[in-house]
């Protein structure tokens, strides 16, 4: 090439640092900017202020439009016949609930302050604290530090927690930093990537922590009828508990206090080894949703759905 061509060309642009070009995000419902704040809130304010910082924080995510709508639309379902005034006051209540599971979680990572436990259905619980090589399934509620934290305490079995990476990179990057020690967390950013060490852990009797009740990107699905409604709910605990023999055990970490929190366990799923797959995950799933229902039904006011599960609808 002629030096007349090289200067015809045009010049080189390289993209702005990160930090450059996306500092407002932090700012953002899911940046990282809340967190931090969260964290230092629960380090540094005194007791008897945190309940008003706590009120605040859940007041200001209420402006943010995208995860109210997300909350107030899943509520319709859950709450048949409701008003859209009265979802909106039912979603503060969902980000003030939100808000204190974040704190207690700070406190935790930070301070060690571990809150007071209680169990419902503690029978079910014990049966795979036992026995291990078990899919442990629950939802977007109470904390998920705090609830692997006790289940590594309680059990003498290998426990991986999987995981959605967060949406914004920084929080994400955050969030790792202080993942609990005690247990193995894994992000599945892509299912296959996992499916294997996921499949080889339970079979070695390994408990494995996912989250039922949410499809993130790249992640198989499963049809799904909830509140009566059709949608669609992640299909790898049904393919990792049908592979490994495994039960499937429904736990749900319900918080009913300051700094307490009940685990409700449910009787394990069994998904039935068959040469017909769809209907023995369709059978598995109709127990899973069941018991979903029962759940978000009794305590809809600590389910963190910040993204609408019934998308067409909205």
């Amino acid at each position: 090439m002629s030096s007349e061509q090289a200067s015809d060309s045009p010049p080189t642009r390289h993209p702005p640092p990160a930090s450059r070009q996306s500092w407002w995000r932090r700012f953002l419902a899911k940046g990282v900017f809340w967190r931090k704040f969260l964290r230092f809130a629960a380090m540094h304010v005194p007791p008897w202020i945190e309940p008003l910082v706590i009120a605040c924080w859940a007041g200001i995510f209420l402006l943010f439009a995208p995860g109210r709508q997300a909350v107030m639309s899943n509520l319709k379902r859950v709450k048949k016949g409701s008003t859209p005034l009265a979802n909106f006051f039912r979603c503060y209540r969902v980000f003030w609930n939100y808000a204190w599971s974040l704190s207690d979680t700070m406190r935790f990572r930070e301070m060690r302050v571990v809150p007071d436990w209680e169990f419902t259905g503690y029978q079910h619980f014990e049966v795979m604290q036992a026995t291990g090589g078990a899919v442990l399934l629950s939802a977007h509620m109470g904390s998920y530090d705090l609830a692997a934290y006790l289940l590594a305490e309680r059990s003498g079995h290998r426990v991986i927690i999987v995981r959605a990476p967060e949406v914004d990179p920084e929080t994400d990057e955050y969030e790792k930093q202080r993942k609990p020690a005690e247990v193995q967390t894994e992000f599945n950013v892509k299912a296959s990537d996992l499916a294997i060490d996921l499949l080889h852990a339970v079979r070695d009797g390994g408990i494995v922590a996912i989250h039922g009740d949410r499809v993130a990107a790249n992640i198989g699905e499963l049809p799904a009828t909830l509140f009566g409604e059709a949608t669609r709910l992640p299909a790898g605990p049904f393919a990792l508990a049908m592979s490994s023999h495994a039960p499937i055990h429904p736990i749900f970490i319900v918080r009913t206090g300051r700094r307490r929190y009940r685990v409700v366990a449910y009787p394990p799923i069994v998904v039935e080894a068959s040469r017909d797959r769809n209907a023995a995950f369709g059978k598995a799933m109709a127990a899973w949703t069941r018991d979903l229902e029962d759940i978000v039904s009794k305590t809809w006011y600590q389910w963190y759905a910040f993204v609408p599960l019934w998308p067409e609808a909205t």
